[in-house]
């Protein structure tokens, strides 16, 4: 007997005529399909989020790090010389090569260093790298005169420029004398004026030179910067100690008046991102499983559904539609209910606000694959027996 053949809307019809038929066994497998397609789509919404807060986590995550002693225990009064800043601000590399670059593994340097001055009396010269350098100076104006700014107090090679209290009487020099044992003289030029700071503070450039007009060691008191790129922040770390200035601080080290110490804050940045990565390789893991499991609902749903089928199977075999026939014709049911309940599966996700790209999109393919090959197996299983056998099934 020659099968009739069909046309392009037999499947919408053969679907509606089994969901007809058989609406609580069309129903479950559809629910089957529609639940795995949504349950992929989920996964993978929330491995995106994950992916983006891992990113958002390495972009935006300052490091911090705070210079000390070799034991770590002292990071308010250093006295530590102003060449460490130097080498951190890359200005000796040509040097020292172990420092070649080290500028680019850090960033935001912070230091300062402070002098009692005998003249004018009762005034202190604070000598910073920056602005924020000083927590004094957090919710202080600062009003440059023309054709100056921050920018050009922390050049290489700074003028003897200063900033003055808003108060503090001044043309447009001021002469200073540093008090013993500095003993330090010389005229700086009045840039600007801070209000809303210390009366009594005189800021300069960190870099200030003496007399010669180049700059000289000295001690500071304090010095924090942070690591330039997070992404790498162990390469970062790496080339930080790996010079002969800058360790690792230990309870246990003895100062040698050469090392010093320094204090990576990372232990909060290091947690968040291995839970972060851990939540990820964990849903990356359910993706796979969920295919797995995907095929087997689809197979035991299908198997439940076609059980009682078998003599109208047999019915079928009896007037000459061969295996083939019958094992396409489950497979196409399958097929339609398939894709109707993937289709109400992925408008349930874009009505529950999940993510849904390419990659939810593909996964969600995969799901629909694994229900199909779920229902293939149970379509063979179901036109694989004999005649005799399916005509002896008890109902």
């Amino acid at each position: 007997m020659r099968e009739k053949r069909r046309g392009p809307g037999y499947l919408p019809l053969l679907s509606l005529r089994v969901l007809l038929r058989r609406p609580g066994a069309s129903l479950l497998l559809a629910a089957v399909a529609a639940l795995g397609v949504y349950a992929g789509c989920g996964l993978q919404s929330l491995v995106l989020h994950q992916e983006r807060a891992i990113r958002d986590t390495v972009e935006n995550t300052v490091i911090h790090c705070t210079v000390t002693d070799v034991r770590g225990m002292n990071a308010d009064q250093l006295n530590l010389f102003s060449s460490y800043v130097e080498a951190l601000l890359g200005r000796r590399a040509h040097r020292d090569p172990s420092l070649a670059d080290l500028d680019q593994a850090v960033t935001n340097i912070k230091a300062q260093a402070e002098w009692e001055l005998a003249q004018p009396r009762d005034t202190v010269l604070c000598r910073l790298l920056s602005q924020a350098s000083d927590s004094r100076l957090a919710n202080a104006k600062i009003t440059f005169e023309p054709g100056w700014d921050e920018s050009r107090l922390m050049d290489a090679n700074p003028d003897l420029v200063c900033l003055l209290p808003e108060g503090m009487e001044a043309g447009e020099s001021l002469d200073i004398r540093t008090a013993a044992p500095l003993d330090h003289s010389l005229s700086l030029r009045v840039v600007g004026r801070v209000s809303g700071g210390p009366d009594n503070v005189i800021y300069c450039p960190f870099f200030m030179g003496w007399g010669d007009g180049l700059s000289h060691a000295f001690t500071i008191q304090t010095c924090t910067f942070d690591i330039r790129d997070t992404a790498r922040l162990e390469a970062c770390k790496a080339k930080l100690f790996s010079t002969p200035y800058f360790v690792e601080p230990s309870v246990y080290a003895a100062p040698d008046g050469t090392a010093v110490g320094v204090l990576v804050h990372d232990e909060v940045y290091l947690k968040s991102l291995e839970e972060l990565r851990s939540n990820l390789d964990m849903l990356r893991l359910l993706q796979p499983l969920l295919l797995v499991l995907m095929g087997g609902i689809s197979f035991f749903a299908g198997f439940l559904t076609n059980r009682r089928r078998k003599r109208e199977f047999a019915v079928m075999r009896c007037l000459g539609l061969r295996r083939r026939a019958i094992f396409g014709q489950v497979l196409g049911e399958q097929l339609a209910l398939g894709l109707a309940g993937g289709l109400a599966g992925l408008c349930a996700a874009l009505v529950t606000g999940l993510e849904v790209c390419s990659g939810g999109l593909a996964f969600s393919g995969a799901v629909i694959g694994m229900f199909l090959l779920g229902a293939a197996v149970c379509a063979g299983i179901a036109a694989s027996g004999s005649v005799m056998q399916l005509m002896k099934t008890e109902e």
